[in-house]
């Protein structure tokens, strides 16, 4: 690893296990190696320490314990400080002042002194001076103490260190103080994290070993050699593949010659004709009188001369004025009639796809013309676009994906970039790039266009770029906040109908898991703005009301009835309503469904709109329906200035937005409900008073509006960056810290860390930040690195069906539905899909299910039955047929894709490709005699969602879960798991410090079945049979030598008879053997002592006589486990009964 400067300690907070290895003085610390090929891991068995009867290894997910152990022992064990110390000495670990454990004070007088609020003043004068001593020294970040007079008194000596500048942390029964802000949880110094211990049976190395040996001895006798051109099969297409990854073939560039010049000349020419033909015909002065009338036409010529005479122009405009349809057209239009139309090439891009869509079949219907011609659309999955389509409207992405290949973006004469105001991630990374790249391309013209006034720092970052403000025209709209609502309809607010029925549910679930401990941030935002507040003026039921308003619920009551009043009592208009997300959304338009008059099709046309929405489903929303019925449109953020529906004339606005943040000190993304911008706020506002004098309804309070933000925070400053950092090393911009620092507002430093450590630990990168070769395939794959790496590795183990399956799944919505009345009916239905402990296999079996209900014209009914998503069905099956036609791109697979199915049907496989991708996200699973917990490195405990089919287990027969992501909801919750073996971890998680690179791992996998047999072997007959221990004190790998078994791998005398835990292992054996769970009877003996019987697959295993049941029990179970961990031998192979007891479950998969 790349030393990193010893001012960064100063500046943020560095896990414990990151210093030790990366500190500039400890020179004797071991380099941690990314993370290699996969299949670079298997290698000859004598140096190979997993490998062994009964050997042990550490957690991957735990390097550092290894080199810290290795380091005690040689005696050599460095500190941040450079200085070393024996193992006879107290090292200071990580550069902390680490105080010892005082016995002075006893647990029940340290309770005692903790309730009745005492503490011991000279103890905090010595915390002064060590505080102070603290600051001072800078070799030191912290000082931790397990002092138990510390932990009375931390109240008082954080408040000290608070009032210094310092931070502070109690972490169970250790008290932190630091320099840096602390994280939530620090796995360095809890006593009770688990690591495990794992063992293998003997019969499944010597298995193992065996083919291993093979493959070794027959590398040795053919040297074979492989080239560093892992993958050269060709292209079947015209896409062309780089370094820096896959992108369409750009135009050929107009050429210098006479020959040329008079074939462009022709083409301007006719455009040019085209177009003056559509102005002159009846339709066209239609349509041009209309567009006179948009404020933007007004500014035509102004706009116009500001970008001939500069280079880079920004203009703002309000909503509705028509700058997103019209500034384009304009500028095509002036090539055109300046005989340039075949010279120029505009790009627009627009920050979601609906939108790009939408605009360009607008403004090609304001040309006369049919998508495809001089205007057209890409977006990903779908486009139209001809020979002469000079104006191309697409999002971000494809932009950054064509600056990929064609880094200054030759033939292309106007980019434009819309909606710079939402400062998404992708518009903000854009931006740098066209500011480097405009000194290279004078000539390019760069239009920035925002629909708010803050345009002015856009200006400045573009070195004093000219601003032009297009005023809108909008009619008046009437606001009501709360107050107003409950006045006006005279509802009442009540504590029971402020929670929304599917809300209830979900928040029960919730709460049962993790009781809320402090108030949201919803509330703790608008708190004091609450407590000021004056309602005086209105009635007292209204003020009643108010003070049980929960900030916290959407309120869909309250929106129902608020609905069925305007139908009841308003003037016809489209109704537009602001909700969270799409979960908030479906869950409305059931609740409304169900109402008499908002359900009633004859009354009311509901629609929904998204980001994702299909093409079809868009120009519902924009067309006005049929006399007599009322247009309500449900609607996320999308519709604040993406698209405008023209004939809405009332609004309600919930004023919260779900939007994913990033806790980068805990290295967590967070899902939580928040007040969106009060310029967000006036823009959703904007949408009432399109065509005629409108009505706003705002779902809280005045005082609520008045402590809002008035701008939303910038994606890159709330959101992971690993997709982000990817992209910059390959456009080869230099180094990721230095580019982002660019950027109009610069990320958190941590960040940006967090996000170069992720890619090394997942191989993207390598040690010196630069692209590896699995790096430079995952630029190649729009999508997240961890899904990319998934589809490579599945192509590689020709698995990649079910892979593509599970990928798709992940880029989209959950398929899984949960309707309002019918939600144990649904979770039954996806029930039927998962019996083997995965999220991602049960949705590999409904997709199946689908594909095979759609050959027969019945993929709706398919859906209706098993509460599926039919969009997001066919949403998977578009993807997997683009993630296909990529990989083929790439050469990744040939292009017939013959071969790359071979294994797709063997579950463990499938299991050992999710953990590749999925890994670092991995959770220890630690049983209990009635449950089990979780625990992450970064986290601590953690929690499933209640929708995960694991969440319904009482028990998982594996001891790690991957997860796809972790979301911090008051606690931290996993999503979308699969439970896997020791096995599959330690293969396919992380990095092992010794092997062999196969620099072409499908080359050498299929020409040696040697390899793919033996990870198989490993994969699918691990028993799991390691265990978990517990506390500071690391594991300490096992030299035993490899040899028959002699007695038991589970100890009867372990932890007290039968070991502590035996029958939770006989039941995990037993469960993913495919059977069911072992059963116990116990009789008393004469004697009065207890013997018990455990049943299981027809047999039965008689135990010992113990004083009680409950030992009884545990030493049956002992007694199978001995039994089933035993073998015999046959004089050339050792027969494991486990394996036999596992044989009906390797026919059922």
């Amino acid at each position: 690893m790349k030393d990193r400067p010893p001012s960064l300690y100063g500046a943020v907070y560095v896990p414990p296990h990151h210093r030790l290895i990366s500190s500039p003085n400890n020179q004797n610390a071991t380099k941690n190696s990314s993370a290699p090929a996969i299949l670079s891991k298997l290698r000859d068995h004598q140096n190979t320490p997993i490998l062994n009867a009964k050997g042990t290894a550490s957690p991957p997910s735990l390097p550092h314990l290894q080199q810290q152990q290795q380091q005690k022992q040689q005696g050599t064990y460095n500190n941040n400080n450079g200085s070393k110390s024996s193992n006879n000495q107290n090292a200071q670990y990580n550069s902390a002042y680490c105080l010892g454990i005082s016995e002075n004070v006893s647990d029940r007088q340290l309770d005692l002194s903790l309730q009745s609020g005492t503490f011991d003043e000279a103890n905090i004068e010595e915390w002064k001076q060590k505080l102070a001593m603290l600051l001072h020294d800078d070799g030191k970040q912290e000082f931790v103490s397990r002092e138990k007079k510390d932990r009375r008194d931390f109240e008082q000596i954080a408040a000290l260190a608070s009032r210094m500048g310092l931070y502070s942390h109690l972490y169970s029964k250790v008290a932190v103080f630091s320099k840096v802000p602390l994280p939530n949880y620090r796995f360095d110094l809890d006593d009770k994290r688990p690591q495990r211990e794992v063992s293998l049976n003997f019969g499944l190395l010597k298995r193992v070993n065996a083919y291993l040996g093979e493959y070794l001895s027959k590398k040795s006798r053919n040297k074979e050699s492989f080239s560093d051109n892992c993958f050269s099969r060709s292209s079947s297409n015209s896409s062309i593949v780089t370094e820096e990854g896959l992108f369409e073939q750009p135009e050929p560039l107009a050429s210098g010659t006479a020959v040329m010049e008079k074939i462009l000349l022709r083409r301007s020419s006719l455009l040019r004709d085209q177009q003056q033909a559509w102005q002159e015909s009846l339709e066209g002065r239609e349509m041009l009188e209309f567009r006179q009338n948009l404020p933007a036409y007004k500014e035509k010529d102004t706009i116009l001369i500001a970008i001939l005479q500069n280079q880079v122009v920004i203009i703002s405009g309000e909503t509705g004025c028509g700058k997103t349809t019209q500034i384009p057209q304009f500028i095509l239009e002036s090539e055109i009639d300046s005989a340039r139309g075949a010279f120029c090439s505009i790009i627009c891009t627009q920050p979601r796809r609906i939108s790009a869509i939408s605009v360009s079949e607008r403004v090609a219907s304001e040309r006369g013309e049919k998508l495809g011609e001089s205007v057209g659309y890409k977006v990903r999955l779908e486009g139209i676009k001809g020979r002469d389509t000079r104006l191309l409207f697409c999002t971000t992405g494809i932009l950054l994906r064509r600056l990929l290949v064609d880094r200054n973006l030759k033939g292309v004469t106007h980019v434009i970039v819309d909606e710079i105001h939402e400062r998404g991630m992708n518009e903000d990374f854009l931006l740098i790039v066209l500011k480097d790249l405009l000194p290279r391309r004078p000539e390019l013209k760069l239009i920035l266009m925002s629909a708010t006034l803050d345009a002015e720092l856009f200006s400045s970052y573009f070195d004093g770029a000219p601003l032009i403000h297009i005023p809108g025209f909008t009619y008046p709209v009437r606001t009501h906040f709360l107050e107003n609502i409950l006045e006006m309809t005279g509802y009442r607010l009540t504590p029971s109908n402020q929670i929304d029925d599917y809300g209830q549910e979900r928040m029960w679930k919730m709460s049962k898991q993790a009781p809320r401990k402090r108030k949201s941030q919803i509330v703790s935002s608008v708190e004091d703005a609450l407590r000021a507040a004056d309602f005086k003026d209105f009635s007292r039921q209204t003020q009643e009301s108010l003070s049980c308003w929960n900030p916290d619920c959407i309120g869909f009551n309250l929106i129902e009835y608020l609905l069925s009043y305007i139908c009841e009592n308003e003037r016809p208009g489209a109704v537009l309503v602001f909700m969270t997300g799409w979960d908030d959304i479906s869950s409305l338009k059931d609740k409304l469904q169900a109402h008499p008059i908002l359900g009633d099709p004859s009354r009311v046309l509901l629609l929904t709109c998204h980001g994702s929405m299909a093409s079809s489903e868009q120009k519902l929303i924009f067309e006005e329906p049929e006399d007599g019925v009322r247009k309500i449109v449900l609607t996320t953020n999308i519709a604040e200035t993406s698209i405008t529906i023209n004939d809405v004339v009332f609004v309600l606005d919930c004023g919260k937005a779900k939007e994913t943040s990033y806790d980068a000190l805990n290295n967590t993304p967070c899902l939580l409900p928040s007040w969106v911008s009060k310029v967000s706020t006036q823009q959703r506002r904007g949408r009432a008073g399109r065509v005629q004098p409108g009505e706003c309804h705002h779902l809280y309070p005045r005082c609520v509006y008045d402590a809002f933000t008035e701008y939303q925070l910038p994606e890159i400053l709330r959101t992971p960056l690993q997709s982000l950092c990817l992209q910059i090393k390959s456009l080869k911009l230099g180094s990721i810290s230095e580019f982002l620092s660019r950027a109009l507002q610069s990320p958190k430093l941590l960040a940006v860390q967090n996000a170069i450590e992720y890619l090394k630990v997942i191989g993207a990168l390598d040690e010196n930040e630069n692209l590896t070769v699995l790096g430079r395939y995952l630029t190649m794959l729009p999508m997240e690195p961890k899904l990319g790496k998934m589809l490579i590795l599945g192509a590689i183990l020709n698995c990649l069906d079910p892979v593509l399956t599970i990928v798709a799944g992940l880029s989209v919505r959950d398929p899984f539905l949960t309707p309002l009345d019918k939600k144990d009916l649904a979770e039954a239905a996806k029930l039927q899909f998962s019996h083997d402990h995965s999220d991602h296999l049960a949705l590999v079996r409904a997709y199946e299910g689908w594909k095979e209900a759609e050959k027969d014209l019945a993929g709706y009914d398919y859906c209706w039955k098993n509460f599926l998503s039919a969009q997001s069905m066919k949403a998977i099956d578009s993807l997997r047929e683009e993630f296909l036609s990529l990989l083929k791109d790439t050469g990744l697979i040939d292009s017939y894709a013959t071969s790359c199915n071979g294994w797709s049907y063997d579950q463990h496989l499938i299991r050992a490709v999710i953990c590749y991708g999925l890994y670092p996200g991995i959770c220890s699973v630690v049983h209990n005699e009635k449950s089990f917990s979780l625990k992450t490195m970064e986290d601590g405990p953690v929690l499933l969602y209640s929708n995960s089919v694991n969440a319904r287990e009482s028990r998982i027969p594996y001891p790690w879960l991957v997860f796809n992501e972790k979301i911090k909801v008051n606690s931290v919750f996993l999503r979308d798991s699969t439970a896997v073996s020791d096995s599959v971890l330690l293969l396919f998680g992380g990095s092992i410090s010794r092997g062999d690179v196969l620099l072409n791992p499908q080359m050498v996998l299929h020409l040696h079945h040697e390899l793919i047999s033996a990870i198989r072997f490993l994969v699918s007959e691990d028993q799991c049979d390691g265990r978990f221990v517990f506390g500071r004190p690391d594991l300490k790998p096992s030299n035993m030598p490899v040899a028959p078994p002699q007695h038991s791998l589970i100890s009867r005398t372990e932890s007290g008879p039968g070991g502590d835990n035996s029958k939770s292992r006989l039941q995990t054996l037993v469960t993913r053997a495919g059977y069911a769970a072992p059963t116990y009877k116990t009789s008393q003996l004469e004697n009065n002592q207890f013997q018990a019987t455990v049943e299981f697959n027809g047999m039965q295993i008689i135990g010992q006589p113990c004083n009680n049941k409950k030992s009884a029990e545990k030493d049956a179970a002992a007694e199978a486990l001995q039994w089933l961990m035993s073998g015999t031998w046959t004089g050339h192979e050792y027969i494991n009964y486990t394996s036999m007891f596992l044989k009906k479950s390797k026919r059922d998969n």
